[in-house]
């Protein structure tokens, strides 16, 4: 039996080292094909896997007000208090005290940080983060004390136990600087956590140092607070879902105006998301997450068929092989056997070079996948295990057709070396080729559209200027010395304009407002600016005036824009008196409608409010030399605020962000197609060099009987044609579905032009006759006495 063993492998190594050229080919595909299966596997893993590390995930929620993810402080003691099955509650604070971005300050060395997190002393009772140094019960109990992330501390502390050390904290914003005592270090946050951190701050600091007036436990105004809550039983969750408590919908109705069952309360409704659902529970990144492992299957189911049609090709070359081990007594079986073990063979050699081109292939797409490494350290067995089986059952699926296929040819025509596959076996064939094509075309539609999408949002008129524009970082500590900073800058021509805002503005209008309209509340956002604004940001005021410096307009006046003036129903906006901050204005003017948010999200009603409570210093340069330009304002930064880092940031590059989705995953779907088309490619060169086999009789034939080049390569090429052009008509409303249900998800929108599904047809009929008129010009060039010589 082992000799048997033996001789069936060096046959197997013999056929595969016989055909070099099919052999390559067959296994590169089926490599390709299996590398892609395996990244978007370990890539979906990675997704569905968040925050599933915490021990207590079951029973942590993150309380969600409508579509609001941050809450105001106040929400999480008075929840608990009113629903008695709520356990405990940890907020996060994720900008309000300045935490998400300032500077740490040691040995006279100070380091930009973002991600500091005030966060409740509960933090340790939730959340499973493994703290290196320090005691999790008493690390966050006291004000003013910090526990850094392992990277950071390292950073400033080198690879000594900082526990204990003092340490200067710079904020942002609000301006301030607050001496903290280091309470211990923990691991970096896992990739898979959705909560980031570079280190915690206790939550009592806050009210310690009454920052912001230090009160959050009565604080409904500012909606910065991420909120968790413990609840013993998924029901409780689940009713509060369901059914909003009677306590909470009054509570709403007099708060914020929003009587029950009305549209408005919608945007106040109690949603317990469950902790390891809030990765997915907003946007569309579960549905983008399916998207992606459908596509990698499809590819994988590509490369099988492929693998089937290769495997035929080069099975006409072992046809009297298998007639003759027929002949002195192979059994079918036994041959049936070998196929297979072939097939599991060439499957593992293909899925080693996945492994390889897998290993080349993650440093380029690490940012996208989100993982650092390829085989997660703690799942090593289950991969090795996943890996193997699926080995075995791709050979076994991939094999069963060609196994079948040869073993089931008559001895008698084996040796005479006729193949008829007859009406079935052409059936298969077209219909996994044209499967393939169907695959490839939806593909290049899908590409080609989110591309158009893409270009669509570049070149999408804003309604301001965006360019050569840049923001600085810390602007707060500015506050003393911003006139003289301004008109420092302003005598360079280099230049053009500076102006204050409350925040970046791409970050969109950070104050939630209302304004009572025919005896119903309607909400708009807003934000404050500074009198400088609207001329260094391009803004276009269509009616009426800008602010003028000076106590008049001071708290006094608001500009708003078109949406605001059509939703509040305003006849004649200019000296309209309605509902802002802390008291009515009068609107001067108003501005053309612009987009800040992403072009996902329609214009919604604004207003700009003229107050001096403006963190943002944003400058406008001429662009004709940028690196001058920065290191100006560098030089007069350095000058008037020397113990403050000068960091700057253009505004262009924020919008980018803002659809940094759309372009990696146009950028993927890209290199899938080119994968799909590729893998596609290699079948179909496998099925021409399978047809030209068996129609060499044929050719020979029309040849002898005076038919020409043309005419041969014509009758060749005809069939591919029918396939693709079958393949165009199947996939077109398919694509056309996808795409239309994808462009749902935006406002603002280009349109499934004709043109984009005519451009994927003509690229895969392109793509097809460049595959096979090699083939069909061998076979159309060849002696027919070669073909003939044994009739």
């Amino acid at each position: 039996m082992s000799m048997l063993n033996s001789i069936n492998q060096k046959i197997i190594f013999r056929n595969l080292l016989r055909n070099k050229l099919h052999s390559s080919i067959n296994i590169m595909g089926f490599a390709v094909g299996i590398a892609v299966f395996m990244m978007i596997v370990r890539y979906v893993n990675h997704q569905f896997s968040y925050d599933r590390f915490h021990q207590q995930q079951e029973s942590i929620y993150k309380i969600h007000l409508g579509d609001s993810k941050s809450l105001p402080p106040a929400i999480a003691p008075f929840v608990c208090d009113n629903i008695s099955a709520i356990e405990n509650f940890v907020r996060i604070d994720e900008w309000y005290a300045g935490g998400s971005l300032g500077y740490l300050k040691s040995n006279n060395e100070t380091f930009r940080t973002s991600d500091l997190l005030f966060v409740d002393d509960s933090f340790f009772d939730f959340f499973d983060f493994e703290l290196l140094y320090g005691d999790a019960e008493s690390a966050l109990s006291s004000p003013n004390s910090i526990i850094l992330s392992e990277s950071l501390a390292t950073t400033i502390f080198g690879n000594e136990n900082p526990t204990g050390k003092q340490i200067e904290y710079l904020s942002d914003f609000p301006s301030a600087t607050y001496n903290f005592t280091v309470a211990g270090v923990m691991a970096n946050a896992p990739t898979n956590s959705s909560i980031q951190y570079n280190g915690l701050i206790s939550m009592s600091t806050i009210q310690y140092h009454k920052i912001r007036n230090g009160n959050i436990n009565e604080d409904w105004g500012n909606w910065g607070f991420a909120t968790y809550v413990k609840i013993a039983s998924p029901k409780v969750a689940e009713q509060i879902n369901s059914l909003t408590p009677e306590f909470w919908d009054n509570f709403v109705s007099e708060r914020w105006q929003a009587d029950k069952n009305s549209p408005r309360a919608e945007r106040y409704k109690l949603n317990m998301v469950p902790l390891k659902e809030v990765h997915f529970a907003s946007g569309q990144k579960r549905s983008s997450v399916y998207l992606i492992f459908f596509i990698g299957l499809v590819i994988l189911l590509i490369a099988i068929f492929n693998y089937i049609n290769l495997s035929l090709a080069i099975s006409t070359t072992r046809i009297k092989e298998i007639g003759i081990r027929k002949v002195i007594g192979s059994a079918k079986n036994a041959l049936f056997v070998q196929f297979i073990k072939e097939s599991i063979m060439i499957t593992f050699i293909a899925a080693v070079l996945a492994g390889v081109l897998i290993l080349l292939l993650h440093p380029y797409l690490k940012d996208f996948t989100g993982f650092d490494t390829i085989i997660a350290p703690e799942h090593f067995i289950q991969t090795l295990l996943f890996f193997i089986a699926g080995v075995m059952v791709i050979g076994l699926l991939s094999g069963l057709y060609p196994a079948w296929f040869l073993t089931k040819i008559a001895p008698i025509r084996s040796l005479k070396n006729e193949i008829n596959r007859g009406k079935k076996g052409n059936k298969i064939k077209q219909v996994l080729l044209v499967s393939q094509f169907v695959v490839s075309i939806i593909l290049l539609v899908v590409v080609i559209s989110i591309s158009k999408q893409v270009n669509f949002i570049r070149n999408k008129e804003l309604g301001f200027d965006k360019d050569h524009i840049i923001y600085l970082s810390g602007s707060s500590n500015i506050d003393k010395s911003y006139d003289t900073f301004r008109e420092t800058l302003l005598q360079n021509p280099e230049i053009q304009n500076v102006a204050r805002s409350n925040g970046r503005f791409v970050a969109g209008l950070n104050l939630g407002l209302k304004h009572k309209v025919n005896g119903e509340y309607k909400t708009f956002r807003g934000t404050t600016i500074d009198p400088d604004f609207v001329e260094t940001f391009g803004l276009e005021i269509i009616e009426g005036r800008n602010f003028r410096k000076g106590e008049n307009d001071l708290y006094n006046t608001a500009l708003v824009n078109e949406q605001f003036v059509k939703k509040m129903e305003l006849e004649s906006p200019i000296g309209s008196v309605v509902s802002s901050l802390k008291n009515d204005v009068t609107i001067i003017g108003v501005v053309k409608d612009f987009h800040i948010y992403s072009l996902r999200t329609a214009i919604d009603a604004c207003m700009l409010c003229y107050y001096p409570w403006n963190s943002c210093v944003n400058i406008k340069i001429s662009g004709h030399d940028i690196e001058n330009s920065i290191a100006i304002v560098e030089k007069t930064w350095n000058e008037l605020v020397p113990g403050v880092p000068f960091e700057y940031h253009f505004l262009d590059d924020d919008f980018e962000k803002l659809y940094k989705t759309e372009t990696e995953f146009s950028s993927i779907i890209k290199l899938f197609t080119a994968l799909a088309v590729f893998i596609a490619s290699l079948g179909l060169f496998g099925l021409i060099s399978f047809s030209a086999v068996q129609r060499r009789k044929e050719i020979g034939i029309r040849k002898i009987n005076g038919a020409n080049i043309y005419e041969i390569l014509t009758k060749l090429n005809a069939e591919v044609l029918l396939w693709v052009a079958i393949a165009f008509v199947i996939a077109c409303p398919i694509a056309y579905y996808a795409m239309d249900k994808w462009l749902e998800n935006f406002a603002y929108k280009t349109n499934l032009s004709w043109w984009i599904f005519a451009l994927a047809g003509v690229l895969a009929l392109g793509i097809a006759l460049l595959t096979v008129s090699w083939q069909s010009w061998r076979a159309a060039t060849r002696n027919p006495v070669e073909a003939l010589r044994y009739e």
